[in-house]
């Protein structure tokens, strides 16, 4: 009896230390991020990020701006203070000019944003998380409806909105 309890004292003692195997990652790299240090995996994210960034466009169709300013970031890791960089080559620094911005906007040509995709993503190494996006951005022009297909990126850090970048194309006529 006394070497049975024995081999069974060794057989445990034997695969309690037995290490972990490492994580696999099931996940291919989904895309990369190309910086002058070469190129960085990305991967898919947190789906979590799509949902913020839905309510976020929706804040700005009810023109919210006190929704917008909650769900912007003060601050983040990546990029400092809440930014962003739009489609003709301006920059927003700031969460109250961002807000300022909007409001003049809302009021001069009531713009509205219909998505019509969304893809979150994580770059290996980097704090945050990233939403690429794409809307129909309809607004009033001097009473004319003009229309643009937009793309942005949006830096997303601890739920909050960080930056972004918008990338715009006019509507081309349909004849």
């Amino acid at each position: 009896m006394k070497n049975y309890l024995l081999l069974l004292l060794i057989a445990v003692f034997t695969f309690s230390c037995e290490t972990a195997a490492p994580e696999c990652n099931d996940n291919p790299a989904a895309g990369y991020l190309a910086t002058p240090d070469g190129k960085t995996d990305a991967r898919d994210a947190n789906p979590a990020n799509l949902d913020l960034w839905d309510k976020y466009i929706q804040a700005h169709n009810d023109q919210d701006l006190d929704l917008i300013r909650e769900m912007n970031a003060d601050s983040t890791q990546q990029f400092g203070a809440f930014r962003i960089l739009d489609a003709r080559g301006g920059v927003v620094d700031g969460i109250d000019a961002h807000i300022e911005r909007l409001s003049g906007w809302f009021a001069a040509e009531n713009p509205k944003w219909d998505t019509f995709f969304s893809y979150t993503m994580k770059v290996d190494g980097q704090p945050g998380e990233w939403v690429i996006s794409g809307h129909v951005l309809k607004r009033n022009v001097d009473g004319t409806e003009v229309s643009s297909y937009d793309v942005l990126d949006v830096y997303i850090e601890d739920g909050k909105i960080g930056a972004f970048w918008v990338y715009s194309r006019a509507e081309v006529p349909q004849e």
